[in-house]
């Protein structure tokens, strides 16, 4: 079994793009025109449930993606490559780098879920889980993560965005993911730089957040701030973190 993948270019940089929870690969579609292609090897992976894995049925763990995305790299003979995880893939870059040390080149964790997870209380559960059925909550939950500022037309986008790239099952199983899961103790021993991209306005994992976890929880961490974003900087300043992202490549590649 492999997992659905989109690539872009040919290059001797081997990249692995990771979506979050509410989208597919397709959420990164705004960085695609950006990407060098003699530069880069860019492949853009969907999730069990998910897009181009739509087909594909899972158990919906952190775990079962980080070992299908070690696979993925298998299949592509790739024995290094860099990752970038946005949101829930945040999350799995960790636990690769935790079940595959070697894989792990380097790493940019856009806006991520930490690998203590991110739990939440009966009612704000009730209000994600709401999401998987109700659009409005839905567009209120994006609304949220972009720090309440944004035209209804883009939420509602994004909402029809999500309903296209995932399943209910999915939906509601990824969500216990990444809000039950804790492999944090694990990450210390992590020896890949990460580089963490938080938004002044992700009223979910904003630079507090990541300052008091993944700050804490790596051993060879940094983070850059986007002021004009919030949870999607993909779609609210994909310029911005593409030169975050080119530049983290630089410097890695350069060493």
């Amino acid at each position: 079994m492999t997992l659905g993948y989109h690539t872009i270019g040919h290059g001797p940089e081997k990249i692995i793009f990771l979506h979050g929870w509410l989208s597919d690969h397709l959420v990164f579609e705004p960085l695609f025109p950006l990407l060098d292609e003699e530069r880069y090897t860019a492949v853009f992976a969907d999730y069990r449930g998910y897009g181009l894995s739509s087909n594909l049925e899972g158990k919906y763990t952190i775990e079962e993606i980080a070992s299908d995305v070690i696979e993925l790299a298998g299949e592509l003979g790739w024995r290094h490559c860099h990752i970038i995880g946005h949101s829930m893939g945040g999350m799995v870059l960790q636990k690769v780098a935790v079940l595959e040390p070697g894989l792990v080149s380097s790493a940019i964790a856009i806006t991520p879920v930490p690998a203590s997870g991110l739990p939440l209380d009966a009612d704000m559960s009730a209000f994600f889980r709401s999401a998987a059925d109700d659009d409005d909550a839905l567009q209120g939950l994006f609304n949220v993560l972009t720090g309440e500022r944004h035209a209804k037309e883009f939420l509602a986008y994004m909402a029809k965005r999500t309903r296209k790239a995932t399943n209910r099952e999915a939906f509601l199983g990824y969500m216990d993911a990444w809000t039950t899961t804790d492999f944090s103790a694990d990450v210390a021993d992590v020896s890949a730089k990460v580089l963490v991209v938080a938004g002044v306005h992700d009223l979910a994992v904003g630079p507090e957040v990541i300052t008091s976890t993944y700050l804490q929880q790596l051993p060879n961490v940094e983070m850059e701030i986007i002021e004009g974003a919030g949870h999607y900087p993909t779609q609210e300043t994909p310029i911005e973190l593409f030169t975050i992202i080119d530049k983290h490549m630089a410097a890695t590649t350069a060493k």
